[in-house]
This record gives structure tokens, C-alpha cells and sequence, in this order.
């Protein structure tokens, strides 16, 4: 690891557009790095402290995944199962083509196409179906039934597109498990892991240690502060598998740790070795991996848990074949490496950031590898 480059790096990055951050690496399931910069609020008056709480947004994700993996580990779902077996309002979709005409879907959802977003659903949190369902009272899947009225944009398994499909894989795990999906988030993740400051709901005397949340502005590389709340949310019960998580940078990094370590007493049991080698494989076809790629993840395909490295020579990435994560829309960043039982968790609260994904995200992976 390039400590000192990592340093400088982290360092500048309030000169870089992101007034705040915190990065672990964790390795055998021992933090072997840690560096913190900037500011926690607006007014640079409380430097970035490990006490600080993020929205993770997208790198739920991975949480979920893992949740339904263990699922699929003890024989309770299959990544082929019809997703209408466990929400029969998915049974009878409509694909809606680019001329507004729509069409009965030939093939049914599988859950596989929840786990690698290619289900042909979208991420329109605004489409008229989710708003009325989203009434007081309103949980994961009585919302989630209601996204089954939205049409698809492809036959399943056919394309790839960025969507809700984790927050209906969250669903699929409320339903199949038993239990509301953040009681079996608590009992299977996070206390197996050890994370306590983890969850969908802070309590109003956490609010004031939430990092402030910004808007980068991508021409000149500032930001502008935004609020604080988290628009995934769509009721207070709503839980939200793809986006709907809270913690501190030093909790999360406890279950990636926990996977890069799977199979020894460090990976705390959460999934078996097998299982989580089924994680590092792309589970995308040629087109589909096609849209994936999207511009910055050349080299990279999508696997059961978001993105999966399956070409050095073309991404130039350093990490091995086969080290997986995802990152969240306020610029957090997820890798797990099994190869090398390393884990890495970038937390940040800067929405819109396309240079944290393209440009930041990468250096920063590579200079853990460097030396």
C-alpha cells in the first residue's frame, strides 16, 4: 500500500470538490489503514471524526445481497426462482417499448434478475405507482407490490439497467425469511458482525452527527451543501434495500472484512466460502455487460453483489479477478478481495460526483495495491 500517496491524496481532496471523507482498508480482518479529511459540516467547523454517520445509499446494496445470499446458502430461495412465487403481483408484466406501445412480457422475473439489475425495471422513485402506495403505514412490500404496476423496459435478462430490483430483493427477503427485513439484517449481519450504529431509522440525537451532505458541481469541481435527508425513504417504514441505510465508515467496513475473510473464524460465519465465490463471478450476457460498462467500469461485469473485476489488462485495475462491491450515490465505495482477504470502505456525502466514480474511485483502489 502507497501510504504516503494515499495521504497526499486523501488530503486534497476538499481541494478536489469533496469536503469530506473516511477510508479503511482492513486486511485479515485487522485495520491496517485509516485516513480521514476535511469536514463534517458546512461551516468547517467539526473536522471529519470517526464518530460521523453517512447515508451509505447505494452500497446498501451489498448488505441486501449478502442477506439474500445467505437465503439462497440455506436452501430458502434459488437465484432461479420466479420472483412471482414470492410477490404474484410481478406475474403478469408489460414491457414498454421506445414508441410508448406496450406488450406482455414473454419471460418471467427470476431472482437472478434482481441480483444483476436485469430484470428490466427502473429507478423512477417518482413514477405515479410508488407515490400513491407510498401512504402512512406503508412498509417494504406493500410498496414494492406496487412497483410491479410500472412496465419494464426489456424482457428480462436480456439488458442490464440500474433499478430498484435491490429494493425488491429486500422484499423477497421480508417475505421468505419471516421477518421484517431490518430484524433480519440485525440478527444474521450486522450482530454475527458485530455493527451496532447501523440502520434504516436514526433516532433524532444522531441526526447531529450526520456528515453534511452536498451537490458536486462536475464543470469546476465544487459543491454546494443540500440536505441531509434520504429521498429512498419513501414512507418512515419503508425499508430500502438498494438505497436505505445509515452508519459510521468504521461499521460498515465490519461485514465486507467479514467477506473477505469468509470460510475462518474472521469471516464470523456470515456466508461460506462457495457462497461467496459465487459473488465473483459476472452473471451478465454480452449486451447486458455492454450497458453495464456505462463508460467507467471497463474490465468490470456484475455478479451476484454489484460490480465484479474479470479483465486487469482492460480495466487497469490492480485488484484481482474476481474482487467485488459497489459504491452509493453520495460517493462511498465498497471492495471486497478474498485473494488477498483485503476489504476497503470509502465513506463520503457528496451527491452527483461523477469524478469520484470515474476518476478517484479508481486511484485510490489502485494505490491500495501499490508496493
Amino acid at each position: 500500500m502507497n501510504i504516503d500517496k494515499l495521504n497526499r491524496l486523501l488530503d486534497t481532496m476538499p481541494d478536489r470538490g469533496v469536503p469530506a471523507c473516511d477510508l479503511i482498508v482492513t486486511q485479515n480482518s485487522k485495520q491496517i489503514y485509516r485516513h480521514m479529511s476535511g469536514y463534517a459540516d458546512a461551516a468547517h467547523t467539526r473536522p471529519v471524526s470517526p464518530d460521523d454517520l453517512y447515508w451509505c445509499f447505494s452500497t446498501s446494496k451489498v448488505i441486501t445481497c449478502v442477506a439474500a445470499m445467505q437465503l439462497v446458502e440455506r436452501g430458502i430461495i434459488s437465484p432461479s426462482d420466479r420472483l412471482d412465487r414470492y410477490i404474484p403481483e410481478f406475474s403478469h408484466m408489460k414491457i414498454q417499448h421506445r414508441d410508448g406501445s406496450l406488450t406482455d412480457a414473454a419471460a418471467p422475473i427470476l431472482l437472478e434478475h434482481l441480483f444483476t439489475m436485469t430484470a428490466g425495471m427502473s429507478y423512477d422513485i417518482k413514477h405515479p405507482a410508488i407515490v400513491e402506495a407510498s401512504v402512512p403505514g406503508a412498509g417494504t412490500v406493500d410498496i414494492v407490490r406496487a412497483m410491479a404496476k410500472i412496465p419494464l423496459g426489456f424482457e428480462p435478462g436480456t439488458r442490464y439497467r440500474y433499478s430498484l430490483c435491490h429494493d425488491v430483493l429486500a422484499a423477497v427477503v421480508e417475505i421468505s425469511s419471516g421477518m421484517r427485513f431490518s430484524d433480519y439484517l440485525r440478527a444474521n449481519i450486522f450482530d454475527p458482525c458485530e455493527m451496532e450504529e447501523i440502520g434504516f431509522r436514526p433516532p433524532e440525537q444522531q441526526l447531529s452527527r450526520f456528515s453534511a451532505t452536498y451537490k458536486f458541481v462536475n464543470y469546476n469541481g465544487t459543491c454546494i451543501p443540500c440536505d441531509n435527508a434520504n429521498g429512498y425513504r419513501f414512507t418512515p417504514e419503508y425499508e430500502s434495500g438498494g438505497a436505505g441505510i445509515f452508519t459510521r465508515a468504521d461499521e460498515y467496513i465490519k461485514m465486507l472484512s467479514a467477506l473477505s475473510c469468509s470460510g475462518t473464524p474472521a469471516g464470523r460465519g456470515i456466508l461460506r466460502p462457495e457462497t461467496v465465490a459465487m459473488m465473483e463471478k459476472n452473471r451478465l450476457c454480452p449486451e447486458a455487460n455492454n450497458d453495464f460498462v456505462n463508460g467507467r467500469l471497463y474490465g468490470y461485469g456484475w455478479g451476484y453483489c454489484g460490480r465484479v473485476h474479470i479483465n486487469p489488462a482492460y480495466s487497469l485495475s490492480l485488484s484481482p479477478v474476481g474482487e467485488f462491491g459497489w459504491d452509493g450515490a453520495a460517493g462511498a465505495f465498497a471492495m471486497v478481495d478474498r485473494k488477498n482477504r483485503l476489504a476497503l470502505y470509502l465513506a463520503s456525502h457528496i451527491l452527483g460526483c461523477g469524478y469520484m466514480y470515474r476518476m478517484l474511485h479508481p486511484i485510490i483502489r489502485n494505490l491500495v495495491y501499490e508496493d
